[in-house]
């Protein structure tokens, strides 16, 4: 997302001329550890803080309530109906989509809707083994 300065100013230790284009990396924002001490960590019982991810002022999405309002069912839902999900992979092999330069959507959701237990039972039980690679 493309952003200018409004004045010269400094960044980073970078001197910025008034009306210099900036580039917001939108998969950084609200990721600053000066504001969460883990802030790649989903935590539902974070303080809420004001942050950027549905822009300020006269650049607030149209649709910022709505999508809200969709994340927060989905997720009930998906806590009612399969408390015992889990990742199918591990949280770094999930394939991402980037081919848009402002999008990091998800490629697919891999999960074991039944729970890790019940999969790794369920394998024993059928004597069929699974490898998952470790992580670099």
């Amino acid at each position: 997302m493309w952003r200018f300065t409004t004045g010269a100013l400094e960044l980073a230790g970078t001197p910025l001329p008034a009306g210099a284009p900036i580039l917001i990396d939108i998969e950084g924002i609200n990721t600053a550890p000066t504001r969460h001490s883990h802030p790649h960590v989903l935590d539902p019982h974070r303080p809420t803080l004001p942050d950027l991810t549905f822009g300020d002022g006269p650049h607030v999405c149209i649709g910022a309530q709505l999508a809200r309002l969709e994340a927060h069912v989905l997720v009930e839902l998906i806590r009612t109906d399969f408390p015992d999900a889990c990742l199918a992979v591990p949280f770094d092999q999930l394939q991402r989509d980037r081919s848009a330069a402002h999008s990091c959507r998800l490629r697919s959701l891999p999960v074991w809707p039944l729970g890790a237990v019940y999969v790794t039972n369920a394998l024993k039980a059928a004597n069929t083994k699974i490898e998952i690679a470790e992580s670099k």
